[in-house]
């Protein structure tokens, strides 16, 4: 260890990833037996870069004092993707049970795509305070084992019963609320293309051009995630493809077709080891098989869409970005590996705008190929982005990594800068800048407008049949300067896509359960 690191410093020593292509899924690995296999990879990524005589990866799962673990989708209040093979009393347990190791902390994390790396952060203060010295981190999904059993007509068994629950040290927000839900807002794929038109009108884009540069954008994505090994589905599509409607690239919700949203029915897990750098020393792990946390930060917007003050713009994320570069003490120019969460289009376009990276060069803002292509794993997927980057730092100490992690509604938000010069950027309570974004003001919500008013944001639902109805997000007033309003339409949805609708004028009326709206 080098003098200039202090024995508390937090670094990454292994990281391991999986992806099951088992057609039958019978014959695939359960959720937590998936989770301790990528577990154990990681502990033997870890074990092979230390000095001889060579640690062995079940002596380093002994010494696991804290192991953490993704919450899955089962277990997250989102009733399509409950299992039907039972549930697990402690996952972090179960996974420990298969290490044979006995960690004095089972965290089990929130709800949330930001929480793997919130969980690294946290880890990380951890163990710089002392109260850690080895942690496990591991997140996955066997959804497409699920589904296909579950259409077989098979019966798994996921069940598993724990002594004990586990910590559950983060508390779930609500991020949604009835109003919200009534009008549609529910699915994440209903809620993010209304950023996604809000973004295009910020930059007087017709839909035409609007799709065109979405499919400009994701395509390097595909073509990223046909190259990796761990992708779900390796192939790359052009961008045409991508935002062509067709039998097998239906629109979700304008402007989104198929290819164009997250996948979630894949069987993918990653795992990270994390550790004291005097326990590394300890260990015999050399310098060059370190990756340190310099920066990191995590913010939310306001929690409610209804309540964000611009639907094109995410201060949250500039305001994290910033704060987590300057404690690495970089700006956004020095980072050369970065994974930016992709669950839909525009988290990729307003991160970059955000956090001040150009999309000029697609493919370099993502490592794994991003979650409509490369796959995403519920809660977990920035488990892999993390893993990817602790790899490329480890070989490339001078280079710097970046991930931002999404959660919720484009509404939590997680940031990490790694490299592998020693080092560790000490965290500073996120109170303390989350404040200022706590602080802007909200417009006022009428839950039951009337009149003349004007569309802020929208997108329109499709399911097989066609277009379903449109949400509509506005303003009251001839000039939308009034209270915001949640409404859907039925009519006139074609004209919704052929021109941006964004400023164009509505007539607004209540309703017992929604709001209508039409075309004024």
């Amino acid at each position: 260890m080098s003098a200039t690191v202090q024995a508390n410093t937090p670094c990454l020593v292994g990281a391991a990833q999986f992806v099951g292509r088992e057609e039958d899924p019978a014959r695939a690995l359960s959720p937590a037996d998936m989770l301790a296999r990528v577990a154990a990879d990681a502990l033997a990524d870890a074990a092979r870069s230390s000095a001889e005589p060579l640690v062995a990866a079940a002596a380093l799962a002994r010494q696991i004092d804290t192991l953490a673990a993704i919450r899955l989708f089962a277990d997250s209040g989102a009733g399509a993707f409950a299992s039907p093979f039972g549930t697990y009393e402690n996952l972090p347990w179960s996974v420990a049970q298969r290490l044979s190791a006995d960690p004095a902390h089972l965290i089990y994390g929130p709800v949330g795509g930001n929480t793997p790396q919130m969980l690294i952060n946290m880890l990380a203060e951890r163990i710089w305070r002392g109260e850690a010295e080895m942690c496990l981190l591991v997140g996955g999904e066997a959804l497409r084992t699920q589904a296909r059993a579950a259409k077989a007509g098979l019966t798994l068994d996921w069940g598993e019963a724990a002594p004990a629950p586990p910590e559950q040290p983060v508390d779930d927000v609500r991020m949604l609320s009835g109003h919200e839900a009534k009008h549609g807002l529910a699915l994440p794929v209903n809620v993010y293309p209304l950023f996604e038109t809000a973004f295009g009108a910020a930059r007087g884009w017709d839909p035409d051009t609007h799709v065109q540069r979405i499919g400009a954008l994701m395509a390097p994505f595909s073509e990223v995630a046909a190259e990796n090994p761990y992708a779900q589905v390796r192939e790359a599509r052009t961008a045409a493809e991508l935002v062509t409607p067709s039998a097998d690239n239906r629109w979700i919700a304008w402007p989104y077709t198929k290819y164009l949203v997250s996948n979630l029915f894949v069987d993918q897990a990653g795992a990270v080891l994390m550790m004291s750098s005097a326990k590394a020393d300890e260990l015999g792990i050399p310098d060059a098989g370190r990756v340190y946390l310099h920066g990191s930060a995590d913010t939310h917007e306001k929690l409610l869409p209804v309540d964000r003050p611009d639907y094109a713009r995410c201060p949250a994320i500039r305001i994290g970005a910033a704060h987590a570069l300057a404690q690495a003490g970089i700006g956004a120019n020095d980072l050369n590996i970065v994974d930016l969460y992709s669950c839909f289009p525009v988290a990729v376009e307003l991160a970059a705008q955000e956090i001040g990276l150009s999309t000029d060069d697609p493919a370099r803002l993502t490592q794994t190929g991003g979650l409509p292509y490369f796959g995403g794993a519920g809660n977990a997927y920035s488990m892999h982005g993390i893993a990817e980057i602790f790899a490329k730092c480890r070989a490339a100490p001078d280079r710097w990594g970046f991930v931002f992690a999404n959660g919720g509604y484009l509404t939590k938000h997680s940031f990490g800068v790694y490299s592998g010069r020693p080092g560790y950027g000490e965290r500073a309570e996120p109170a303390s800048y989350q404040a200022e974004i706590d602080a802007m003001p909200s417009p006022a919500l009428a839950e039951a407008p009337l009149g003349a008013g004007v569309i802020e944001a929208y997108t329109v639902v499709h399911d097989r049949g066609g277009a379903r109805f449109a949400i509509i997000i506005g303003g009251l007033g001839e000039n939308g300067g009034g209270d915001r309003f949640l409404a859907n339409m039925t009519e006139g949805l074609g004209a919704l896509m052929q021109a941006n609708a964004v400023g164009r004028r509505i007539t607004v009326s209540a309703g017992d359960k929604i709001n209508r709206a039409v075309l004024a």
